[in-house]
């Protein structure tokens, strides 16, 4: 009897001891990102049937187990995803908008509008070579805003591809800690260890990995921890990471040629990219910036500049350069007998691809190197005659791009308020998914936050039951020092 007291004395101080352990543990890790409160489970211990009476033989541990939601833990990693792809849209966007910011400086629309109206105030005074200078300063300046927005967009795709590449490192690094932790918490938990810290540790792994695409964990048939990238396959299967890898692609009608982008893919395939599949995280907020915004802009602004040029020279070459040219007898001009070139003059660089335009845009050498090259009359030895200077003016207002349906200005415009409506609807979209974040972080807290008020409160009940269980092991040795105190 006194054995089988001692034995439920000891149950119970161990139980005790343990749930003091573990509350401290709790307490000491109150402040420790990503930690879980644990809790020790008990159970009674196996009856025992004594005579024609069944008696309790103390108590067990069952397990200490920590507070964990599999779906609390979900929703935390998807709100983490999506409001990191509006963080980083939200940031790229800004940029890209600040490249066509017209409020403080001169911007696109505003160089094309005085180019063409210096080509107006040509066509009121065609002799005037001062103005003709004033047309071809004019001119150099739209050429050097179609070479800055080209190459600050480009600054910004090279900003881009350099932290894709980043992304991609950091990535591979969580990978091979998480088959590390899967490795460890295998170990411990087969030796019938608790893992609980391990797993919170991976847990907080998986949730700074969600924060690049969204990502599906699951314990498959074999009891191995897989991560799959959604959409694309397995990054991490029990102790087996895949390392993703970067690489320079060139995609086909892409205004990127010569350029190449930033493409992923896994490092034993490199023949086949994913990058396409990403869509969501930091990483799909990048890559949506670089090859829809970007691209798409690149595509509008090769356009404008193409067809400038090609509207520009049409009318300009038929007109005639501001030199004399001999005539006949009946008085009709004689273009191949004058000393210089005097009609057929390009005004821009030709010839020119619409593939790269922007970047490639520029003056003839005919008018770099002669203002009075620059036609504004469509006869020779006219001196007041001002058709091809006012043609050329008129091209502002008129429809000569998207097939007939669009002017310079309102193509330019279109680009831009584009831009201002994608970033302004980032920024609210990611004040809302700020929202659904702190949320999602209140249930995850209040699920398996520590409440130091509430552990306080148990290590008082536990040390008590410490006692008491203490108080029951003394009274067990004091009865069976008398038992044997009978003997003879």
């Amino acid at each position: 009897m006194a054995s089988d007291l001692l034995s439920i004395g000891k149950s119970g101080l161990f139980t005790a001891k343990q749930s003091m352990s573990t509350t401290s543990h709790n307490i000491a890790n109150a402040n420790t990102e990503g930690f879980s409160r644990q809790e020790v489970r008990t159970e009674t211990g196996i009856s025992l049937g004594e005579g024609e009476h069944v008696t309790g033989s103390g108590v067990e541990i069952q397990s200490i187990r920590r507070s964990h939601d599999e779906l609390v833990e979900k929703k935390l990693n998807t709100s983490i995803t999506q409001h990191k792809y509006n963080e980083e849209r939200t940031q790229q966007l800004g940029q890209v908008e600040e490249v066509f910011n017209e409020i403080n400086s001169d911007g696109m629309n505003k160089v094309l509008n005085r180019f063409f109206n210096s080509m107006r105030e040509l066509s009121n005074t065609p002799e005037n070579e001062t103005v003709r200078n004033v047309v071809k300063e004019n001119a150099k300046i739209v050429v050097g805003d179609f070479h800055r927005i080209q190459g600050t967009l480009d600054q910004i795709r090279s900003g881009i591809n350099k932290k894709v590449d980043l992304t991609v490192k950091e990535v591979n690094g969580l990978t091979t800690t998480i088959a590390k932790l899967n490795r460890e918490i295998n170990i411990q938990e087969v030796s019938g260890g608790m893992a609980n810290d391990l797993r919170d540790q991976r847990d907080n792994a998986m949730r700074t990995l969600a924060e690049f695409f969204p990502i599906q964990a699951y314990t498959d048939g074999q009891n191995q921890f897989v991560v799959n990238i959604e959409g694309v396959g397995s990054i991490v299967a029990g102790g087996m990471a895949q390392e993703l890898a970067v690489g320079s692609a060139v995609t086909n009608g892409s205004t990127s040629v010569d350029k190449g982008n930033a493409e992923i893919f896994f490092a034993n395939r490199p023949a086949i990219s994913f990058t396409e599949k990403i869509k969501s995280g930091s990483l799909g907020g990048l890559l949506r910036t670089r090859n829809d915004e970007i691209e798409g802009l690149e595509k509008q602004l090769d356009e404008l500049a193409h067809g400038l040029v090609l509207a520009t020279n049409a009318i300009h070459r038929r007109g005639f350069a501001n030199h004399p040219v001999p005539v006949d007898a009946e008085g009709n001009p004689i273009p191949n007998a004058a000393q210089k070139k005097v009609t057929g003059i390009n005004f821009f660089k030709e010839p020119l691809d619409l593939k790269r335009a922007a970047e490639y845009i520029d003056l003839s050498e005919d008018i770099k190197s002669d203002v009075n090259n620059i036609a504004a009359g469509l006869e020779a030895n006219k001196p007041g005659d001002n058709r091809v200077a006012l043609a050329i003016s008129k091209l502002q207002h008129e429809k000569v791009l998207g097939s007939g349906t669009t002017t310079f200005e309102e193509q330019y415009l279109k680009s831009v308020g584009n831009i201002g409506l994608q970033t302004g609807k980032s920024k609210i979209d990611g004040e809302q998914s700020a929202g659904i974040l702190a949320q999602a972080k209140s249930f995850k807290e209040r699920l398996a936050g520590v409440s130091l008020d509430e552990e306080a409160a148990n290590m008082v009940r536990y040390q008590n039951a410490y006692e008491a269980s203490a108080k029951v092991i003394k009274a067990s040795d004091e009865m069976f020092k008398a038992v044997l105190s009978l003997l003879p």
